[in-house]
């Protein structure tokens, strides 16, 4: 609840300085701007609130306007580094490591204040009046508030997903380390899918020789199911993870990845048996030979087995993986913040 009352201060504030500045419709404007920019809405709509504004700036200042909003935002979405910052503060905050005096609030302003508008937009302010500028300085300063608020958001959101996963696979997991660990075995759950593949393959080879295909046809077909497979790999290994670590209903979410691996299994089954019927079915020679409940019997039993192969893999693997649990900003942010905490308290 705390945090959320300082977002609302935080709001606030911004709408105290709109009206400090006395342009409402100017500031609304501004403000849209800002939060489409910030929340990756399209840039047409940006554009066009933009535009809007034009008639209270000169060309110079109109100019002016147009580069700080792209450079506010070029800014904000590299700021990798302010991100892992709030995250070790609130961090520490878990292990009861930040005195009650501080808040997030405050971690917050020391970010802003580490830099100013003048250090980097003074070079940019020739040729427009001080009214202009000031109104300018405060979009800076809007843009900036508004991406924080925005990454701590995205802080709490990422920290609760680590949590649930730590529960699931039954060890400490960051979100940075399963996608390192992922990468790693991206490789070998490619090569596992084009064998269970080949397996389908001779599976409707087999069925084929039993028909009045002809060797010609037989070989045609061959070159049609691997080109219309082979975007499957990435899709089905894709797929088939997601479902591997989601979150499903209560009370199975609450449950380890042992204990759901039987129903796990079998949605993944279902959904890769499902999209390898509707490409086997695509191709027209198949449909002509092989009956539509024979394809599906077939795909969906190769499914069964390439989702089991893929599923142990992954979680025979996994508790060996040393950087499971890595988190760069422990080694960058850690000293900066525990640095910035003790001079706001001394």
């Amino acid at each position: 609840m705390k945090d959320i009352k300082e977002d609302q201060r935080d709001e606030r504030a911004i709408r105290t300085v709109y009206m400090e500045l006395r342009f409402p419709s100017l500031t609304s404007l501004l403000a849209d701007v800002i939060r489409s920019k910030t929340s990756g809405n399209s840039c047409a709509s940006t554009m066009e609130n933009l535009a809007l504004i034009g008639s209270y700036f000169s060309a110079d200042a109109y100019n002016l306007l147009e580069e700080l909003v792209e450079m506010t935002y070029s800014e904000c979405e590299r700021s990798t580094y302010n991100k892992m910052f709030l995250r070790q503060f609130v961090l520490l905050g878990m292990e009861n490591r930040v005195p009650p005096c501080v808040s997030f609030h405050d971690m917050k302003l020391w970010l802003l204040n580490r830099s100013s508008y003048q250090e980097l937009y003074q070079d940019m302010e020739t040729g427009v009046n001080a009214s202009a500028i000031s109104i300018l300085r405060v979009v800076w300063t809007i843009a900036r508030c508004l991406h924080l608020n925005k990454m701590q958001n995205e802080v709490y959101s990422e920290l609760h997903e680590e949590k649930r996963l730590s529960h699931l696979l039954g060890r400490k997991v960051t979100l940075e380390g399963l996608d390192t660990y992922v990468t790693s075995v991206w490789p070998d759950a490619q090569q596992d899918t084009k064998i269970f593949l080949g397996y389908l393959l001779d599976d409707v080879q087999a069925i084929l020789v039993r028909t009045e295909v002809t060797t010609i046809e037989r070989l045609l077909l061959h070159v049609q199911f691997r080109r219309a497979t082979e975007p499957l790999v990435d899709m089905i290994i894709e797929s088939s993870l997601d479902i591997l670590l989601e979150e499903l209903e209560p009370p199975a979410h609450h449950k380890s990845l042992v204990a759901t691996l039987g129903q796990r299994s079998d949605i993944a089954s279902e959904h890769t048996g499902r999209i390898l019927l509707n490409t086997l079915a695509s191709i027209p020679g198949l449909r002509q030979h092989i009956t539509q409940n024979v394809l599906a019997r077939i795909c969906f039993d190769v499914a069964r087995n390439m989702i089991q192969s893929f599923f142990q893999n992954f979680i025979r693997c996994s508790p060996h993986f040393c950087l499971m649990d890595v988190d760069e900003s422990l080694l960058i942010a850690r000293d900066s913040v525990l640095s910035a905490i003790v001079k706001m308290v001394f």
